[in-house]
């Protein structure tokens, strides 16, 4: 008998052994916040602890961890409110509530005293609280990862043995933890084979996901140049350069080629090399021939108009231009034709028009000019008011590099293309055949792409299209562009001009890294 209930026994502490334990309640939500650091991750969202100012950050008072604890509650789904009464604040979580008082550690849990480490303090207009007591009083979980100073809070429990595996930790530290410098400037003399040149040469890591390139049209509208200067220190860029030639010479100073500009075409013009660069940092090089159509969305009938360039000024036979609010307030005709006009995405009119005609612009909308020609062309669309529209850039025929417009936010264009596929290219475009653009010794202007996806920008006091050719091939590059250079030749690194223009200029590219 003894030995039956013996054997029941352990059969019967065997099939407990196999019925898993309740296993502890895991977190919907892991804050982790970082000491002397303005960043936290509240879920997978990386963020300021203040939305409103970097300079909030951990404090400690006697080894106790303080914080500004409204934005940590509120995402937990609870509330925190001044307590007129105390001069306090109340925290109140799933029917739990802590109230504090300024320097005072007597706090009061669903309205029980009880006795703190450290007081509630202000500092800088804003309130710390001990973030481990009111967290943990709410029913909250809190640990410390002390290899990288950071507090982790959860509704639930963590392993607080593997704090370093959690997401949040990991992403805070990818945040936090000082990077390697993206911009940088290299100032030397280079000995090619068609002579020996001094170059300043920024490079840029276009995969380090704090960095931004942008093409800036000066004043923010055309012909309106404006001192290199004024352009980079009002720019918060780290590094600035002049971009697409314009005409220098003359009364209207209008880029030549393509500048976009946060994805918006400022200029288009076809035929020349250009650099477009996508939201996710993405280079592409090629010739874009670049229409822009106008396009029904309204779910009607299909209607469409093309603009062949934008807010060029020349108008002639079968030419049909975009004039957007960066032309200014309105055009002149030199060519008779039509305007059709767009307010707030809507067609709003129709209307022929004759050369010396005046023509606005809306300052929320956009005109077609079309020249008499392209209106009278069978597919020309009939005019309908009221129709919702949408402009779409497209390429009018596939370009031989297979430069796509998808994606690409920013444009500029020069000439002539210096590499070409990781080869010296030695075409010349028209209009820059003189001895200015190729033999003549002269500042010039640059960029270009390395294998490894670096982007460079380069200023040279004096060098010919061939030393810039030899240049950029020596640098690394596969694909690379002259810019305007001579009298334009500018270029700014972190607080220093490097190269000052003898003009005012209408275009640059600027570099961006963000905190």
């Amino acid at each position: 008998m003894k030995r039956r209930v013996l054997s029941l026994l352990a059969a019967l502490v065997l099939m407990l052994g196999l019925i898993p334990a309740a296993s502890a309640a895991q977190p919907d939500l892991v804050i982790t916040m970082r000491y002397n650091s303005p960043w936290c991750v509240i879920g997978d969202t990386v963020t300021q602890i203040d939305e409103t100012s970097s300079a909030v950050v951990l404090m400690a008072e006697n080894g106790r961890t303080m914080l500004p604890i409204r934005r940590m509650i509120e995402a937990f789904g609870g509330t925190v409110e001044w307590v007129q009464e105390t001069n306090g604040v109340r925290c109140s979580l799933n029917g739990t509530s802590v109230e504090l008082e300024l320097d005072s550690t007597t706090a009061l849990v669903n309205g029980e005293e009880v006795t703190m480490d450290v007081p509630m303090r202000a500092k800088n207009n804003r309130t710390f609280v001990p973030v481990r007591f009111v967290s943990e009083n709410l029913g909250l979980t809190v640990e410390w990862e002390g290899k990288n100073q950071i507090v982790v809070v959860a509704n639930g429990e963590v392993d607080k043995n593997n704090l370093t595996s959690l997401p949040q930790v990991q992403k805070l530290v990818e945040k936090t933890t000082p990077k390697e410098d993206p911009v940088t400037l290299t100032s030397k003399s280079y000995t090619l084979a068609s002579g020996t040149v001094n170059a300043n040469v920024i490079t840029v890591n276009m995969k380090d996901l704090r960095v931004s390139v942008k093409s800036v049209l000066a004043g923010g509208k055309l012909n309106s140049p404006q001192s290199f200067q004024s352009i980079a220190a009002s720019s918060g860029a780290v590094a600035v350069i002049n971009a697409n030639f314009f005409e220098s010479e003359k009364t209207i100073k209008d880029p030549i080629g393509h500048l976009m500009v946060n994805g918006q075409f400022m200029y288009a013009s076809s035929g020349l090399s250009s650099l477009g660069i996508t939201d996710t940092n993405e280079m592409r090089y090629g010739r874009p021939p670049v229409f822009v159509r106008i396009e029904t969305v309204d779910g009607g009938a299909y209607r469409w108009w093309d603009a062949y360039e934008v807010n060029m000024l020349k108008q002639f036979s079968g030419q049909a231009v975009l004039y957007t609010p960066a032309r200014g307030t309105s055009f002149q005709v030199t060519y008779p034709g039509s305007a059709l006009t767009v307010v707030n995405n809507v067609t709003t009119s129709f209307q022929m028009v004759s050369a010396g005609q005046t023509v606005a612009i809306p300052a929320n909308g956009y005109v077609l000019y079309s020249s008499d020609t392209v209106t009278n062309y069978d597919f020309f669309n009939q005019f309908e008011a009221g129709r919702t529209v949408a402009l779409r850039p497209y390429l009018q025929r596939d370009d031989e590099e297979g430069f796509d417009l998808t994606g690409v936010q920013t444009m500029v264009s020069g000439s002539p293309r210096l590499v070409k596929d990781g080869v010296k290219f030695t075409g010349l475009d028209n209009g820059f055949k003189e001895a200015r653009f190729t033999t003549a010794v002269t500042p010039r202007t640059a960029v270009g792409t390395t294998k490894d996806g670096k982007l460079l920008l380069i200023n040279v006091k004096a060098a010919s299209i061939e030393q810039m050719r030899d240049l950029m091939l020596a640098l690394g590059c596969v694909d690379a562009i002259n810019l305007d250079g001579g009298g334009s030749t500018a270029m700014y690194y972190k607080g220093q001009t490097l190269a000052t223009p003898g003009r005012n200029l209408t275009s640059t590219l600027q570099v961006f890294v963000s905190e």
